[in-house]
């Protein structure tokens, strides 16, 4: 006997668009410190920011880049603050500047290059020789170990448990928290005037 043809479910349109932008579910469950983890962030909306706003700015919920620090920092009783924070991405800032550069605004139209005699070095050219000499003086800061723990924890995203395992697994947690901590005072009081700096130009959010 001929059975009745299934119907097949009906996926709606708001359906698939309530969902478009969400990550894809392999990402979301990587571990943490992994190169594609991801995890929940709340940031201020750029684009609602006015220095003489007597409203709270609107808030934007998603997903980032998994950061150990930002972690830490949703804690209670952390250690760890938002100036540290701020030193972080400024120090990944520099250190993407410095080892990739960027390019200029390029219109998308072709556009026939005229050989022209050149005066120097280009706008983004010296931007990623002054992030060069950045990076040069954050290195100047620390001792190798603490540099190979700045580049672990906060340019490679490891969680403080994995650098503790990484090195040797007999680690006192307790102590390498402390180290991490003096790190990022020294790195959060080295980028001060620059952030400030930035926030006051409106290039970061306060």
């Amino acid at each position: 006997m001929p059975q009745p043809a299934r119907r097949r479910p009906v996926v709606t349109a708001g359906a698939f668009i309530s969902h478009i932008d969400a990550p894809p579910p392999l990402r979301l469950v990587q571990r943490p410190g992994a190169p594609a983890a991801l995890m929940p962030s709340e940031w201020t909306d750029p684009e609602d920011i006015k220095p003489d706003a007597k409203h709270r700015p609107r808030s934007i919920n998603g997903w980032r880049t998994y950061d150990p620090l930002r972690r830490m920092l949703g804690h209670a009783g952390t250690s760890v603050t938002v100036a540290h924070v701020r030193a972080a991405d400024k120090l990944r800032e520099s250190v993407d500047l410095a080892t990739m550069g960027f390019s200029g605004q390029r219109p998308l139209i072709y556009v026939q290059q005229v050989p022209q005699p050149r005066f120097g070095l280009g706008p983004a050219a010296l931007a990623q020789m002054r992030a060069v000499r950045s990076v040069r003086r954050v290195v100047r800061l620390f001792a190798p170990p603490q540099i190979e723990m700045l580049d672990w924890i906060v340019l490679r995203n490891l969680t403080l448990r994995q650098w503790t395992h990484r090195i040797t697994p007999t680690l006192n947690a307790a102590a390498e928290r402390r180290r991490l901590l003096v790190i990022l005072d020294r790195l959060a009081e080295h980028f001060d005037a620059e952030v400030q700096d930035d926030i006051a130009r409106g290039r970061r959010l306060a």
